[in-house]
């Protein structure tokens, strides 16, 4: 016996229904898996690739930073016979000058314990595995135990 129009129909639907079910889920997960800050909280590996990628571009900063500040032993002898004679000028160059290489040490330092914050973070957090304060905690209970 054939099927009736009615129930060719109600099938029809039904089929078209889950089609469409099934590809809202698809694009659910196709956006999932493209968005970056989805994967940014997810993905170890994209967290620990972009934290190393960090520490290395801001450590080739202060290695470049630093070896243009070393200065040869004739350019010391050259600034501290500048140094003498601003001084025997009476002149508040030296005083300016100082301030200013106070701040970058500053600047640097601050800098550098940022670095090192965020990689203790990246670092605990790999170490225990949680990727949320939720999962942090059931890990600590869990620790105890």
């Amino acid at each position: 016996m054939g099927q009736t129009s009615a129930e060719a129909k109600r099938e029809v639907e039904q089929t078209r229904a889950h089609l469409g079910q099934t590809l809202e889920a698809l694009q659910l997960r196709a956006k999932r898996n493209l968005d970056f800050k989805t994967q940014l909280q997810t993905n170890r590996a994209l967290q620990f690739a972009i934290g190393s990628l960090i520490l290395a571009v801001t450590g080739f900063a202060v290695f470049g930073y630093r070896a243009r500040r070393r200065r040869s032993p004739a350019a010391q002898a050259w600034a501290s016979a500048q140094r003498r004679i601003v001084k025997a000028d009476g002149k508040t160059n030296v005083e300016v000058q100082s301030k200013e290489s106070i701040g970058r040490r500053l600047l640097i330092s601050a800098a550098e314990a940022a670095l090192t914050a965020l990689a203790t973070g990246y670092a605990r957090r790999l170490v225990t595995g949680a990727s949320t304060p939720h999962e942090r905690g059931h890990a600590a209970v869990s620790k105890k135990r």
